[in-house]
């Protein structure tokens, strides 16, 4: 499956948007139906590394100025899922899911020099060099809400679309993902 995924990541108290937006998606999966209409579907996939412009006012000895950084983030993860598939021997199946996701976040910021106006000398001057941090890895659990439809080609083959929210405080992700499978 390939699609488009959509990470929140808070930014510091005074920030434009928390969310990250340009990640391309890919990933595969495989599901065991139990009845006709219930199956269980298990997921393992990942997005490109995705980039967080962050401002934060911070004050120096006194002398209030900003500190600039860049935030990039990666995110590989296995999502176990019950489906609930309507219809019966349909072309068109459309389904709602629950169930949960384990991420492994990996995060690292790379901060820009901190510069402060001396204004005795009129000169500005570097007090901090730049710096990195990270990268951190963090492991995520998170629930998981999913609607999407399977439409199939011939007896087996099928294109499939779907709609992911994944939640802990909060909407923390948005999945769009589109493919292909095929039932044995």
């Amino acid at each position: 499956m390939m699609g488009w995924q959509n990470l929140r990541q808070a930014q510091p108290e005074e920030h434009y948007n928390d969310w990250l937006n340009q990640i391309f998606y890919g990933g595969a999966g495989a599901g065991w139906y139990w009845t006709d209409n219930l199956k269980t579907q298990v997921d393992i996939g990942t997005g490109t590394r995705a980039r967080q412009f962050r401002y934060a006012p911070v004050s120096f000895n006194g002398v209030p100025t900003s500190q600039a950084s860049e935030l990039w983030i990666q995110q590989w993860a296995v999502t176990i899922g019950q489906q609930y598939q309507f219809f019966h021997n349909q072309w068109f199946h459309p389904h709602v899911g629950a169930g949960v996701e384990l991420a492994r976040q990996t995060t690292t910021e790379q901060y820009q020099p901190l510069s402060i106006f001396d204004n005795v000398a009129r000169v500005s001057r570097q007090v901090l060099p730049a710096r990195t941090e990270g990268p951190n890895h963090d492991f995520i659990a998170r629930g998981m809400g999913e609607v999407g439809f399977k439409a199939y080609m011939n007896r087996r083959a099928f294109f499939t679309g779907d709609m992911r929210l994944m939640f802990r405080n909060g909407i923390d992700q948005v999945l769009f993902r589109a493919g292909f499978g095929f039932d044995f």
